[in-house]
């Protein structure tokens, strides 16, 4: 009877603590899913509609005009870029700067590096590419946060001396510069693709081999 309570007692024991830890997984789920770990699956995109979307692009990236060094060299334009890559730490900074000032979001403007930028100033605060990259496409991201106008929520940008929609100068008590404009700085390789001509062989999955001249002016 004392050997039966002991296996019984046992038994409870086992059962309980496997509850407890299925009970603690069941929280770390839904702990995780509140924070928006899973991506739904009306914005997941298969690998072919993927490739078939990006490969859609190359017309519309066109092409960098050559150097003034290339020119005399008589080299043809370079296929512009196709994608950027961002590290993990630079997006999570800009998500920890968002969840701080109550910023519901970024928004991605598709730009173009200067063809040529004086190197020669000092003390400039512009961001000067690597050569490299002169003449190239890039993204900018910039902090939105929540508008209400009417029945709908619009997501204006919002940085450092921005002017509002009311047109006033937005100021900020704190030493801290609100939002941000953040474009792309080479920290690894394969962040801007192309260049390189071969970045489909560096990371780049969904590329097909870049053409690399431009075969639309013959």
């Amino acid at each position: 009877m004392k050997l039966k309570f002991t296996i019984l007692f046992t038994a409870l024991i086992a059962v309980s603590a496997v509850a407890c830890k299925q009970k603690e997984t069941s929280a770390e789920e839904t702990t995780a899913a509140g924070r928006g770990v899973t991506i739904p699956d009306s914005v997941l995109v298969d690998v072919r509609t993927a490739r078939e979307y990006v490969n859609n692009y190359a017309a519309h990236a066109g092409f960098v005009d050559p150097t003034e060094e290339e020119e005399r060299e008589r080299k043809p334009k370079k296929p512009d870029t196709r994608c950027v890559w961002f590290s993990k730490t630079r997006l999570q900074q800009m998500l920890n700067k968002l969840e701080k000032e109550d910023g519901d979001g970024v928004r991605f403007y598709m730009i173009t590096y200067n063809k040529k930028y004086d190197t020669t100033l000092v003390g400039r605060k512009t961001l000067i590419p690597e050569k490299k990259y002169w003449g190239y496409n890039t993204l900018l991201m910039v902090s939105t946060k929540p508008v209400k106008t009417g029945d709908e929520i619009l997501h204006f940008d919002y940085y450092e001396n921005m002017v509002n929609q009311e047109g006033m100068a937005q100021k900020n008590a704190k030493s801290e510069k609100p939002g941000f404009i953040v474009t792309f700085v080479p920290e690894n390789r394969g962040e801007l693709c192309p260049p390189p001509a071969t970045c489909e062989f560096e990371g780049a999955t969904l590329l097909d081999p870049i053409q690399k001249t431009d075969t639309s002016k013959k």
